[in-house]
């Protein structure tokens, strides 16, 4: 069947090796847009060639960025955008979407739309769009309100202070991004701290932010008018793309993994917290930095898993492991519970109910509640075939699940990986022996 990944496993399956995980996928969109709009030549080290990242590397190009790619390398010559000559089609992006919506909103020289696939089209633009008109923005809904495609008409904004009703690190960069072309101080509050990635890259960029914290929030402070100078990025390994293998080397038989050059930013850092409450094998080493990017080792080793407990205040520090926290959660003993997740309903797919869905095909004991899961273990899981719904975390979650049943099992749809992960094949043919992809 076309679009579809058959996996068989004859007998016991290991995992053994080194792996050095893809391009983090949120770092490498942040680079390429503060790359275009910085005056002079940026350069972005390591970056994922997926194709989210890709349909923002296009993006920025239409815009009128400078792009040029060597192996493991591209380099961005920006300052000097303008209007695209066509609409600006962001793929499955949300990221993309979202933080270049922001970004410019802000750019008096640029007129846009932008638009993306039919699953970044039914997601929901109200969070970004709404505070950005409250400041002044000019922006329409061109088709489904609250939906895009959007039309942005670029202008110079006033200063603005926004406290975020929920935490989302998307939310918060692309008020970030408008900031920078404000005529007073942008100031964000955020009770619950969400990925700072953003926070974290402003400054090579040469813009200063000043980050205040206490009182049970954090507030980010950033003069108007700031404008972004040249900067060089190394992104480093996506501990989200990672996050398969960690699970897999927790399940499987095998000498143990060993995961390179992995960010280990902590806002991103939730899964392996509650992996190591739950009483596994997951050591961390921290390396060294990439500008404000830590980066380092993690080595896993098979280890029982007891039951474990998600709560609410967790979730954005690991709202993309949820699918195969899931998993681990099927194999582990007793009962877990990932609560405040309503977030995931929003994804590419509901990723709630896909991830149920998935898990329980493959026989895991899952329950499907109103913003959560209940998962009882552990379970003796099975082949099964399955269908990803375009979601790339689901088919992920899939051949996982079908590398820990053995026998024969299905993914249809698989190719949605190519998403964030597009050498997921070829990795796992390298750390599993006694599987088989096809």
């Amino acid at each position: 069947m076309e679009d579809a990944l058959r996996v068989s496993c004859a007998g016991t399956v290991e995992l053994n090796g080194e792996i050095s995980p893809p391009g983090d996928k949120s770092v490498t969109i942040r680079a390429l847009i503060l790359g275009a709009l910085a005056d002079g030549r940026s350069v972005i080290k390591n970056p994922l060639n997926a194709r989210d990242t890709r349909s923002a590397l296009l993006a920025v190009q239409l815009l009128g960025a400078g792009i040029y790619e060597r192996e493991r390398e591209w380099a961005i010559i920006g300052g000097d955008l303008h209007s695209p000559p066509g609409a600006l089609d962001l793929g499955n992006s949300g990221t993309a979407l979202r933080l270049l919506t922001g970004a410019l909103a802000a750019r008096p020289d640029v007129e846009a739309i932008l638009t993306g696939d039919a699953s970044l089209r039914s997601r929901p633009l109200g969070r970004i769009v709404d505070p950005l008109r409250e400041m002044g923005a000019d922006i329409d809904y061109l088709e489904n309100e609250g939906r895009a495609p959007v039309r942005v008409r670029g202008k110079r904004l006033g200063g603005f202070r926004y406290e975020l009703p929920v935490p989302s690190a998307q939310v918060k960069s692309a008020l970030l991004l408008a900031g920078l072309g404000a005529d007073d101080t942008a100031e964000i509050i955020e009770r619950t701290p969400s990925r700072d990635h953003t926070e974290r890259m402003l400054p090579t960029f040469s813009v200063p932010l000043d980050i205040d914290e206490g009182d049970g929030r954090r507030v980010l402070k950033l003069e108007g008018g700031a404008r972004p100078k040249a900067g060089e990025v190394t992104v480093p390994g996506d501990i989200s793309a990672a996050f398969v293998w960690i699970v897999l080397g927790l399940l499987l038989s095998g000498e143990g993994l060993t995961i390179k050059g992995v960010g280990l930013n902590p806002t991103r850092l939730g899964a392996l917290r509650v992996l190591n409450a739950a009483g596994v094998r997951v050591i961390v080493q921290q390396e060294g930095s990439h500008g404000h990017e830590p980066f380092g080792v993690i080595t896993v080793h098979r280890s029982r898993l007891q039951g474990f407990q998600i709560s609410p205040d967790e979730i954005p520090s690991l709202i993309d492991e949820i699918p195969l926290l899931a998993l681990a959660a099927a194999q582990a003993e007793g009962v877990s519970v990932i609560e405040g997740a309503a977030e995931l309903k929003l994804k590419e797919s509901d990723r709630l109910r896909t991830t149920a869905e998935t898990l329980a095909a493959f026989g895991a004991d899952i329950e499907l509640m109103d913003d959560g899961l209940r998962i009882l273990g552990p379970q003796r899981l099975h082949p099964a075939a399955v269908e990803c719904a375009g979601d790339h975390r689901i088919a992920i979650l899939a051949l996982a699940c079908a590398v820990l049943a053995g026998g024969e099992s299905e993914i249809r749809g698989f190719s949605s990986t190519g998403i964030s992960y597009p050498g997921l094949v070829a990795d796992a043919r390298k750390l599993l022996s006694g599987a088989e992809f096809a």
